[in-house]
Formats: structure tokens, sequence, C-alpha cells
């Protein structure tokens, strides 16, 4: 937006959305015609809105350049600009800034290097105001910059205008020396804030302490998406917003995130581990009032309307690819019962029995009824009556509906991988509180870099417990569960009663995002120093003892013995691993790496509004330097780094049993991958 499109509204309006523009929340506003604005603009609003009310008033903006004590006190706050906020979302850490430019992650994924480059402030609270003359963020000449960036860049026509409303020569070299020492000295942290938070990593076979640290940049995109009204959000309410910054001070503490919950089907079909046969001898018919059923269908149809034949072909490969895996759910039933192998009694005679029932060869004979079956399921929802017999769906349906049946089919052969490798299941696993938060920009999965470390610590007790060797190299990771929560939790007092019988003093309370979740961990492991003797049966008890207890900063436990008392299973070879996996419930999901990756906040929302099976996850970090010494780090050598947000997909165990065991052995399992300074959670 340009400031000559502002100057055209009358007073209020003008100074009010004038003041919103050079908001951090905001799209960046260009000023390069109207400088002489602009500086009025800026100095007033380094007073609150009630002393300022114009922002355009010039006379009340030479009174203020001519306190000079006032402008060299807003000057002051300029050692306070950031890339990368240390006090969001604990204000409790102080006099310390991060200005450095992020380095291109060494994968597709989103961080701030693909972002505007903005600077924000933060600092002490009561001078939250003062910090815009200087460090509000606008274009001119086609460059993000603020006052501060300017002056010390001596633009001669900034430097007129202010000579106009008063300023000398000396200030302004005054301004410039100040602002160049600023931007060039204390750029990181020379010790760790006790408030900091630091997580441990191997990075180039060393254990890295690392402390994340919230992109001014990239979470101001979020704003903007949501006044874009693009994406889903969440609101993180701030107790004390302007200690955090000047973002969260703009929005009166209500920072938003994206939020994408994983939406888990469902399944009354699914009993105490297993199919119901009196409930589930059907088809699982709710999967057909799915987002990404109805999506599918629309998009097909809509598919004709787009102008280019590539918009088309790229519409329609992307649409049958989502209807593809509606119906897979909606045949998952099915499957389950053929992958059993089990004879359905007689007295179920529908066309689900006759496939479930049906040999190989002749499980194409049954898609006439099938097909005819799935149409008269869609005449029974109103949101897929207008789906029935449509003459752009015809087709589709019949194409795909065969393809699956094909599926169907008993696979011949074996999958096999290397003989060196064995697999360890970890089944219904309850956790309790975990982060939903995993980021400050993500509402939703849990960190998949919270699965590698709950993998790694139990790797390393199972060492010391087992006294062997094991290496885990990958894992699988399947969500039965999920259900959200929220809350505030109180922050430690950081100050103790001053007086008899006062309370000691808290920082502000933080809003906080929590997720009670079970789930299942597959974990492939080799044995190392020559040994190939899998874990057996005999070390069950030690592979319960030494797991874990804690998962993305929530209580893990094993489920219930009466729920299940085998929790813990070993497998000596892929095969044996998939028959139990191809039995799990199928209104869980797989979190698997996504094909599709992104760059922007803006291409994430558009890609997640159409496909509701992919999730945002943190998925990694970018280190912001090369790790170093710092006194407060948990070890050795410290880095100061980014969280990196990915793209997932979920996976349906239907999916799975159709796609056949290859396809999951190669798409679903993880491992943390290291390139460079990013640390990235990867399709192993």
């Amino acid at each position: 937006m340009s400031l000559n499109t502002l100057l055209e509204l009358d007073e209020p309006s003008r100074s009010e959305e004038i003041r919103k523009a050079f908001a951090p929340y905001t799209p960046l506003l260009e000023v390069s015609e109207n400088v002489n604005v602009a500086i009025l603009a800026l100095l007033n609003l380094s007073h609150k809105r009630q002393l300022a009310p114009d922002l355009l008033n010039k006379k009340r903006a030479i009174e203020i350049l001519k306190d000079w004590q006032y402008i060299e006190s807003c000057a002051q706050e300029v050692q306070w600009l950031h890339s990368h906020n240390l006090k969001h979302p604990d204000t409790r850490v102080a006099h310390q800034r991060i200005l450095v430019k992020a380095e291109k992650p060494s994968s597709s994924v989103i961080s701030s290097f693909n972002s505007v480059s903005r600077l924000g402030w933060s600092h002490n609270s009561s001078a939250v105001n003062k910090a815009k003359l200087f460090g509000s963020q606008f274009i001119f000449n086609g460059a993000t910059r603020c006052l501060a960036t300017l002056i010390m860049d001596n633009e001669e026509r900034w430097k007129e205008e202010f000579k106009k409303l008063g300023m000398s020569d000396g200030q302004w070299i005054y301004l410039q020396s100040l602002f160049e020492e600023y931007f060039t000295g204390n750029l990181s942290p020379s010790y760790v804030d006790r408030y900091s938070v630091q997580v441990t990593f191997i990075y180039q076979g060393k254990d890295v302490s690392i402390t994340p640290v919230t992109s001014h940049s990239l979470l101001a995109d979020i704003q903007i998406a949501r006044r874009n009204k693009a994406g889903n959000f969440a609101t993180i309410k701030h107790w004390h917003p302007s200690s955090v910054g000047d973002l969260t001070s703009s929005l009166g503490g209500n920072t938003s995130v994206l939020s994408y919950p994983p939406r888990l089907l469902s399944n009354s079909c699914y009993k105490n581990g297993s199919f119901s046969e009196s409930v589930c001898v059907d088809f699982h018919h709710s999967s057909l009032t799915s987002k990404s059923f109805i999506f599918a269908c629309n998009d097909i149809v809509e598919s004709k309307s787009f102008l280019t034949a590539k918009e088309r072909r790229d519409a329609r490969r992307t649409a049958i690819k989502l209807l593809r895996q509606s119906l897979s759910e909606w045949l998952s039933p099915v499957s389950y019962w053929r992958s059993v192998g089990e004879v359905i009694s007689e007295r179920h005679n529908n066309t689900a029995c006759l496939l479930i029932s049906a040999l190989d060869e002749d499980v194409l004979g049954v898609l006439p009824e099938v097909n005819k079956e799935l149409h008269s399921i869609l005449v029974r929802y109103p949101q897929t009556q207008s789906f029935a017999y449509h003459p752009e769906l015809l087709i589709p349906f019949k194409s795909q509906l065969k393809f699956l049946l094909t599926k169907l089919k008993k696979q011949q052969g074996e999958y096999s991988v290397e003989n060196n490798f064995y697999y360890l299941h970890l089944k219904n696993l309850h956790v309790f509180d975990a982060q939903a938060l995993s980021c400050p920009y993500v509402v939703g999965l849990p960190s998949l870099l919270a699965v590698w470390g709950t993998v790694y610590n139990y790797q390393l007790r199972l060492r010391k417990t087992l006294k062997r060797s094991i290496v885990f190299e990958e894992v699988a990771w399947f969500l039965r569960q999920y259900e959200p929560s929220s809350g505030a939790k109180i922050p430690a007092p950081y100050l103790p009663p001053m007086k008899p019988g006062e309370a000691p003093k808290r920082p502000g309370l933080i809003d906080m995002r929590f997720c009670d979740l079970r789930m299942d961990l597959v974990i492939r492991y080799r044995i190392e120093d020559g040994d190939d003797t899998p874990l057996g049966n005999d070390e069950l008890p030690m592979l319960q003892s030494a797991f874990p207890g804690r998962f993305a900063g929530g209580t893990m436990q094993p489920p219930p013995l009466n729920e299940e008392l085998q929790w813990c299973q070993v497998y000596a070879d892929a095969n044996s691993l998939l028959a139990a996996l191809s039995l799990l419930p199928d209104e869980g999901r797989w979190i698997i790496d996504s094909e599709k990756q992104v760059q922007s906040i803006e291409s994430l929302v558009a890609w997640l509004s159409k496909h509701p099976n992919h999730l945002p996850a943190t998925s990694g970090y970018q280190l912001l330097e090369e790790p170093c010494y710092r006194s407060g780090s948990h070890r050795e050598l410290h880095a100061y780094a980014e969280p990196l947000v990915g793209l997932t997909e979920t996976l349906s165990p239907a999916s799975v049993r159709l796609n056949g065991k290859a396809d999951f052995m190669k798409s679903a399992f993880w491992r943390l991958k290291s390139q460079n300074m990013t640390m990235l959670m990867k399709k192993a």
C-alpha cells in the first residue's frame, strides 16, 4: 500500500489508517513519494495516541524534534532492534538481542529466509512508543528500511527534510555515528540467559545446546495472512504485551498462529483392538462427508473452468489423488477383513460381504455393485447429493474404484530390506499435556523433533540397560487419537516479596496449547559391533522398563494392561511387522513426509485450504550461527536457531493396505538429517 492512498482519507480515519500501516502486523507501507509526510507521522507515532491524535500535525512534530533529550532517548532504543525476538514468549529474558540474516535452509521449508526482511523491537515496555520513531519499517525505493538505517546511510533526501523541520547537521552526524555503533556491535548475546530455553541435538557428531528464537519477519507474515482471511488461525494471549515486543504490543497481546490440529475419523467399527463384525461389515460411509472428499469432487467438477490446459491437468491430478484417498477410507473395513482372511457369516448379505468374500480373480466382477452402492450413499447426505451420478464424476469414480479393487488382491512376493535392520513396535502409548504449540508459529501436531528426541533418549537408556550397541536409525509415527486443550501456566516468580505479606513478582502469564495423544512408534534399529542378534522376547521387560516417560513436554506412559498387555513388540523382519501394522485402527493416521513442500506462509495456507489431509509441523531448526562457547550453556557448544515449519501428510491404514508394503516402507519412516546449518526431520 502507498502512503499516497491513505492521504486521500479524512480525519480521524486518515491517522488511524496510517497508524495501522506503520504497525508490524500489516504489509509494509510505500513512502518514497511522501518522505516529508512519513517523517511527520513517525515523529507523532513516538507518543501515545491521546497525545498525538493527528499524526500529520506539523506543529506537534516540530515540537517533538526540538526536544533533543527526547529524540536521543528514542535513538537509544535502536540498539534493541532485532531480527529474532529472544523475549518471545518469555519476557524474563533481558538485555539481549539477535540481529542476523538467516541462511537458506537445505530443503524447501518455511523459514525467515523467504520472508520479507523486517526488524522488530523488544526491550523496556515503557519505551514501546519511543521505538517507533527510528524503528518502524516501511518501503523506500523498493527496499525495506527504517529511519535508523536511512540516517546511517546518509540518505540526502531524508536529511534535507529533517533540516527543514529544524534538525542541525551536528545532530544528524551524531545520530549517524550512534546508529552505526548499534548496527555493528552486540548482534548476538555473549551468554545464555537463564530463562532461555535450551534443547540438545547432535550436530556434526557433537552434542550442541540450541536455543530456539522467534523470527519477527515470519511472525509478521502470519499476522498479515490472518488479516487477509487466508488460512486457519488460533490466538495466543500475552498478558504483558509491551514487554514482549512491538509486534505483540501493537496487537494488544493477541498474537495469531497457524492452527491445524489433526482431524481423525471417529470409527465406531473398531472396538477393543479389532473390528467388530456385528457393526462393521459395511463401507465406512462417513469418509464420503469428509472435507477431502468434498474438495476432491468440487475440484474435478470445476477443473473444466480453468483457462489453461496446464491448470486443468494440475487441478485434476491433485483432486484425483484426494478422491482416491477418500475412497480407500470408504473401503477400509473391506480391506481389513480381506487382510485378516476370516470368513464373514452368511447373515451379512450386502455388497461389502460380496467384496470381502470374492476371490482375487473375481474382485473386479463386483465393481458394478460397488459403484452403485457408492452413488446410493452419496444421495443420502445433503452435502454430497449433487455428486451422485454427476456426469463429470461418473468416470473418475469408476476408474478409482477399479484401481482400488485391483489393490485388494493379495500382493505376491514379500518386501525385503537389508538384513541388518530390525523393528521395535511401541503400541497405544498415552501422552498427556504435550505441547501442541510446537513453535511460535503453529498449533496442532507436536514437533517432529520431539518424536526424534524421545527415540534418541530411549536409545541412550537402552544402551545403558542392555549393555548393547543399539542404534535407532528411523522412526514411523502413527496417531490414534488427538484431543486439544488450552490454558495458561503460572510462571515462576522472579522477584521475592519486597515487604512482609506482599506477593512475589511474576512475569506475565503465557497462553499455551496442549494435547492428549494416543500413538504408536515403530523404530527401525540395527546392532553395531558385529552383533547380528536382534532384540528378543526375553528382553521385553527391560525394553519396557527403559522406556522414557516424557514426550513433547508432556507425560507419556504405556497403555493400561487391560487394554494392551503386549504394548512393546519386537520383529526380526519387515514382513512380520507389516502383518501387525495392517490391523491398526482405521481412524488413526500415519504422519509421513509430504512430497509437496512450500517456502512461505502464503503458499502454505493456499495449499492447506485445498488439501485437508496435509498438516504443518515443526520439522527442524536453522542455525543462525556456527555453534560456539557461551557461558550459561548446558553443553560445551551453543547456538541460536529458528524453528522450521515443514509440510506433513496423513495416511490412513487403509491406504497402507491398498498401496502395499514397499510404498509404506519407503515413505513412513523419519530421521533427523543435518546439512550445512540445517537440522531437519526428513523421509528416511
